[in-house]
C-alpha cells in the first residue's frame, strides 16, 4: 500500500552513516541497542539525532521515560502524542505513533477520531478535555483555564507535569523531524496508507 503514497521528500540531514560513526557516537548506539530502542542503529531518527550523539543520549534518556515511566494512562499518553502530531503535521511522528498505540494494543478505531478533534463522539469527556489540552498547549504553548480545571478533575500534579512535559517534547521533536525530513520505512508508510498521515 505504500507505494500509494507520495514520496517522502528527501531528508535534508541524512542519517548518519556507519563509516562516519565516532567513539562517541559508538558508545551512544552500544548503551541504546539491544534495550528500548531495540535496533537503535536501523531507527531513521536516531541515526539522525546521532550527527550530536551527546544531545541524542540525553533526549533519548527522557524520551525513554515519557514512553514507559510516565505516570500518564497509555491511552491517554498516546491520544496526547497522536493529536500533537496531527496538528503539528509531523508525518513521520504520526506513522511512528501509529505502530506504538497498535503495539500497545489500542483500538484501530481511535485514530480517525484523533484527526477530527476533541468534538468527536468517540472520545469520552475526560478524552475530550486531554485532547482540547493538547491543541492549546501546542498552539497557544498554555493549557487554558478551563482545560486545566477538567485535566485536575481525575490527574494529580505529576499526572499534570507529565502531561505537560509529553506534549511539549513531542512538538519539540515534530519540528525536528519535519526540519530534517526524516523518512518513513515501508512498515511506516503502509500504516499512514491505512489509517492516514498529516
Amino acid at each position: 500500500m505504500s507505494e500509494m503514497l507520495p514520496p517522502d521528500p528527501a531528508p535534508r540531514m541524512a542519517p548518519l552513516a556507519p563509516q562516519d560513526f565516532t567513539d562517541e557516537t559508538r558508545a551512544f548506539f552500544d548503551r541504546w541497542t539491544g534495550g528500548f530502542f531495540k535496533d537503535a542503529d536501523k531507527n531513521p531518527v536516531l541515526m539522525t539525532f546521532a550527527h550530536h550523539p551527546r544531545l541524542a543520549d540525553l533526549f533519548s534518556q527522557f524520551n525513554v521515560h515519557l514512553l514507559t515511566t510516565n505516570s500518564l494512562p497509555v491511552k491517554l499518553r498516546q491520544i496526547a502524542i497522536m493529536r500533537t502530531a496531527w496538528i503539528t503535521g509531523a508525518t513521520y511522528m504520526w506513522s511512528s505513533h501509529l505502530n506504538t498505540s497498535r503495539l500497545c494494543g489500542l483500538e484501530d478505531d481511535m485514530y480517525g477520531p484523533i484527526q477530527r478533534g476533541a468534538d468527536d463522539p468517540y472520545f469520552t469527556a475526560f478524552e475530550s478535555a486531554v485532547i482540547r489540552a493538547t491543541d492549546e498547549l501546542v498552539r497557544n504553548h498554555e493549557v487554558g483555564e478551563t482545560s486545566w480545571r477538567a485535566l485536575k478533575s481525575e490527574w494529580d500534579d505529576k499526572q499534570m507535569l507529565d502531561f505537560l512535559f509529553t506534549v511539549g517534547a513531542y512538538a519539540m521533536v515534530a519540528g525536528v523531524m519535519k526540519s530534517t525530513k526524516i523518512q518513513r520505512a515501508a512498515d511506516l508508510r503502509e500504516l499512514a496508507a491505512q489509517f492516514g498521515a498529516p
